[in-house]
């Protein structure tokens, strides 16, 4: 990792007191505005990156080469959209009160965790669906203590400041991109019974498990099998969706047990479990997946990971 790639520099203050100022912004206009606003204007910033919004429709459309180009289009759309949403629900979200908090979003099953909490500890995995930020605020604000494993922007001045806003209710972050060994810090975590918040990888540049995902092959991040299977904990799926109204639910699944055998094998069939349920969710509900991360941009290496596993291929 280069030693310049956090430093701070000017542009990055300025680019931090951009940040600051649109929070200062959002923070004051009414939520369901706000949220209005912030889906407007970034759906429309998709005419400013036509590169971005093409690969994204290229990829819809690999995986599901059954829908006509104008379901793609529009799934492309509402996914674009739903940037926007997702950052002004964080900027209100952050700058409100717990009891104003569950009144936009709400959490079911969390029993499931709390069981956990103190007895077995655990992992939460999440995708990149709807609004995964907000669960984030709601595992604190309805009492969890939990940590989560983040990569880290390459702005310092933004990163602190998002760090900050993502445990103004509570816990702490581990870096998995600028923290030596952040594995043996969650097993620190986990040792002491607590639980981890772990997003699942768009592309994971190191560690990968090269797992079939909508069709594709795709290199996947295996921190949470690792975890699991090493400390014998359980991990329990989130899914996010947004109602009618806007309410955010976020809906904690029955755990998922890990087999009790730590060896690479299992690893690979655990990852690969806890990815199909994300498929699912993606095929559920296309346009809620963040399909701005380019998850297939190590095409080239997929293709020579198959050609060695022709067995895998989809």
């Amino acid at each position: 990792m280069s030693s310049t790639r956090f430093q701070k520099t000017p542009a990055h203050y300025l680019q931090y007191l951009g940040l600051k100022g649109l929070c200062i912004v959002f923070s004051l206009l009414p939520y369901r505005f706000c949220v209005w606003l912030g889906t407007f204007v970034v759906g429309v910033s998709r005419v400013f990156l036509p590169k971005r919004f093409k690969r994204m429709q290229y990829d819809i459309h690999r995986a599901f080469p059954e829908k006509s180009p104008q379901e793609v289009r529009q799934i492309a759309i509402n996914s674009w959209r739903n940037m926007g949403t997702i950052l002004a629900e964080f900027i209100q979200l952050s700058h409100t009160s717990r009891k104003k908090f569950k009144e936009h979003c709400r959490v079911e099953g969390f029993e499931k965790i709390q069981a956990a909490e103190g007895k077995t500890g655990g992992i939460i995995h999440i995708g990149h669906f709807t609004n995964w930020e907000a669960f984030g605020f709601a595992a604190s604000v309805y009492g969890a203590d939990k940590a989560v494993l983040a990569l880290r922007a390459d702005n310092p001045y933004i990163d602190e400041e998002m760090n900050r806003l993502r445990n103004v209710f509570g816990g702490r972050t581990f870096y998995s991109n600028h923290q030596d060994q952040p594995f043996f810090a969650c097993m620190r975590w986990l040792k002491k019974k607590k639980l981890i918040g772990i997003l699942i990888d768009q592309n994971a540049s190191s560690s990968q498990v090269w797992i079939p995902f909508m069709g594709r092959i795709a290199a996947f991040s295996p921190i949470s099998a690792l975890l699991a299977i090493k400390m014998q904990v359980p991990v329990f799926p989130v899914q996010v969706h947004r109602e009618a109204d806007g309410m955010l639910v976020c809906h904690i699944k029955d755990p998922l047990i890990p087999p009790t055998e730590y060896n690479p094998q299992n690893v690979r069939l655990f990852t690969r479990q806890l990815i199909e349920f994300y498929e699912m969710c993606l095929k559920e509900d296309p346009a809620s997946w963040l399909w701005a991360h380019n998850l297939w941009k190590r095409d080239k290496e997929g293709e020579q990971y198959l050609a060695q596993h022709p067995e895998e291929k989809v």
